[in-house]
């Protein structure tokens, strides 16, 4: 039986009671919505937990199918701030990712909608959009925190 959200944001909730994002737990971070991480065959790999303070992403947590922690990370480089951490949505708004990948396609190009992914290695989170052309080729764009990149030959994901 998969998981609810509620069943999600509780395995984070713990994660943060048990220090994995910092020593202390700071009340004023609270989970957000979990979205799902989907390989290179559509399948989802894993949940992708924001732990976020306001409008700001202080870390997030990466839980397995079974919501087992893969990983937890911050964005923060003093436990005590939050200012020099990304919005939110730059990681987690699918308008706002494929708005940041427009500034990279091609005049003649079409994007598919975002599909939060991983460019390689699951550790390396990105949303995945593809780009096709008039004339039917295409490529696919990376879209990470502000960063947008276009995938290279061989470094697919998966």
């Amino acid at each position: 039986m998969a998981a609810d959200k509620s069943d999600i944001r509780r395995a984070a909730e713990s994660l943060l009671d048990q220090g994995f994002l910092a020593a202390a737990r700071d009340p004023a971070v609270t989970v957000g919505e979990p979205l799902p991480v989907f390989d290179a065959a559509a399948r989802q790999h894993s949940w992708l937990v924001p732990l976020q303070r306001g409008s700001r992403l202080a870390g997030f947590a990466q839980l397995s199918m079974q919501l087992e922690p893969l990983r937890v990370s911050s964005f923060q480089r003093d436990p005590s701030r939050y200012d020099e951490c990304p919005d939110v949505a730059d990681w987690t708004d699918p308008a706002r990712i494929l708005q940041r990948a427009a500034t990279q396609a091609r005049s003649d190009e079409q994007l598919s909608q975002p599909v939060l992914s991983f460019d390689g290695d699951p550790s390396r989170l990105a949303w995945r959009v593809e780009a096709q052309d008039s004339a039917g080729r295409q490529r696919v764009l990376y879209v990470a925190g502000n960063v947008v990149y276009e995938a290279t030959g061989g470094r697919g994901l998966g």
